[in-house]
């Protein structure tokens, strides 16, 4: 082969690799957490949030696809945290299917949530789990993201 051919070879290699190149996306997420009943004090700045039985936190998830291609039904998960529970009916998505685990996060299901336990003779009985035995609130967006893009998803805890 002359020099001439290997070129063309190399050069064909080089356009057909960008050609056919494809990013990557990258999911990244954004956790902002605001009591939602601040007192007038808490809320001016002249005294330090504190918490106590009954608050309500709202947690609020910026989902971003910082990457550089598209960002195909990504799944957001976040767990419950201790000492606290989920407030009913507060989680809230554009363009997402929302769905709860009762058992660390191996199975989501739709609001509200069942789990199985078995009665005195022995059978298996299915019940509503109650909000405090959520522990992980899912979104499926059923939107793309697309580089650049972001995301609003929230829910709200209720303090124990």
């Amino acid at each position: 082969m002359n020099s001439k051919t290997i070129k063309l070879i190399l050069l064909f290699f080089v356009l057909s690799s960008l050609l056919f190149a494809q990013g990557a996306p990258k999911l990244e997420l954004m956790i902002l957490d605001t009591k939602v009943n601040m007192t007038q004090s808490e809320k001016e700045g002249r005294t330090q949030i504190s918490y106590k039985p009954g608050d309500i936190i709202r947690y609020t998830i910026i989902a971003s696809n910082v990457g550089n291609a598209v960002l195909t039904n990504p799944l957001i998960t976040d767990p419950i945290p201790k000492g606290v529970s989920y407030n009913p009916y507060s989680a809230k998505g554009l363009n997402s299917v929302i769905t709860y685990s009762v058992n660390d996060g191996r199975l989501f299901q739709s609001w509200p949530p069942k789990y199985s336990v078995k009665d005195e003779n022995g059978q298996t009985v299915v019940k509503l789990a109650s909000p405090d035995m959520v522990t992980h609130v899912r979104w499926e967006l059923t939107k793309t993201l697309t580089p650049n893009e972001s995301h609003q998803l929230e829910f709200e805890v209720i303090v124990k």
